[in-house]
């Protein structure tokens, strides 16, 4: 039979393979298909890549893969690998196998309710704040109302005369032409206004009269109103979304972003503050808008 090269090369031949037929279908160069079929080992790259050589020139001849490969071990003299050995090695390494790191679903469970806890308390905070400011908004506009003081009258008193008519001062023709007539002088009395202050027209409705609030959002907006004690609104608004609340003591009315949001008492609108996220709070009754306190 010859040698393991010789038993190739006849193989090859008997069926009319070229090399270059082996190369290219087995992308293994010229020069490493004859060293195996010179049995030059020695130029081949060694371990497990000249038995794959092995088994890809067997089959694209068409002999067997596994007798072609225990021909090469006995021509290069290398001694197969034990079976055994390799099983227990396997069996080893798939007892000892760590196991993967599973994901920490406990602590990202843990993470997630407490950051929820500190989101609800800080929305919770932030609704106590908003009613302490409603709270106050109404306590001062209520006793501004009750200790606003009454309209002065418009009364003159005559001037008071004087039951020792004055001197007769004695002038020369001369110092009366040169010396101009002088208007009489105006009373104290007369010359001090007393102050009036402006009303609107609200004014003249008397209080417990039915009145109207409309709130029309121009963006997001956190309101919250409240109409003769009850909470009517509250929330974040958007467009179109048109509230309209109707009351007949009072409407208390806050918001958080009042560069967004147009208010009208009865229809007609009220100045509001212009600044985005600025907060401001209005107080109404049955004749307008209260006046505000002024902000220390």
């Amino acid at each position: 039979m010859g040698s393991f090269g010789e038993r190739l090369r006849q193989q090859r031949e008997m069926r009319g393979i070229s090399l270059d037929e082996i190369v290219a279908t087995t992308k293994i160069g010229r020069r490493l298909l004859l060293a195996l079929e010179d049995e030059q080992f020695d130029l081949l790259p060694g371990g497990i890549f000249n038995k794959a050589y092995v088994r890809a020139y067997a089959k694209c001849v068409g002999i067997d893969e596994d007798e072609a490969v225990a021909g090469y071990l006995e021509a290069a003299h290398e001694t197969p690998p034990d079976t055994k050995v390799i099983a227990h090695q396997h069996a080893f390494h798939s007892e000892y196998r760590p196991e993967r790191a599973s994901f920490p679903v406990v602590p990202v469970l843990i993470l997630l309710v407490v950051a929820a806890g500190a989101v609800g308390g800080w929305m919770a905070y932030q609704d106590h704040r908003r009613e302490r400011q409603l709270q106050i908004a109404t306590t001062k506009a209520t006793e501004q109302e009750t200790t606003t003081p009454a309209l002065p009258t418009n009364k003159t008193e005559p001037p008071a005369t004087n039951s020792v008519p004055p001197p007769i001062a004695t002038q020369s023709p001369t110092q009366q032409a040169a010396t101009p007539d002088k208007p009489p002088a105006k009373s104290s009395a007369a010359a001090t206004k007393p102050e009036q202050t402006s009303l609107s027209s609200e004014t003249a409705a008397p209080a417990g009269a039915q009145f109207e609030v409309t709130i029309r959002p121009k963006g997001p907006a956190w309101v919250s109103v409240k109409a003769d004690g009850k909470y009517v609104v509250r929330g974040i608004i958007k467009p179109p979304d048109v509230k309209t609340i109707q009351a007949a003591n009072q409407v208390v009315f806050y918001t958080g972003n009042a560069g967004s949001v147009d208010v009208a008492f009865n229809g007609k609108y009220v100045q509001m503050n212009e600044g985005i996220n600025e907060e401001q709070t209005l107080v109404f009754d049955a004749r307008g808008l209260l006046q505000q306190p002024a902000t220390q």
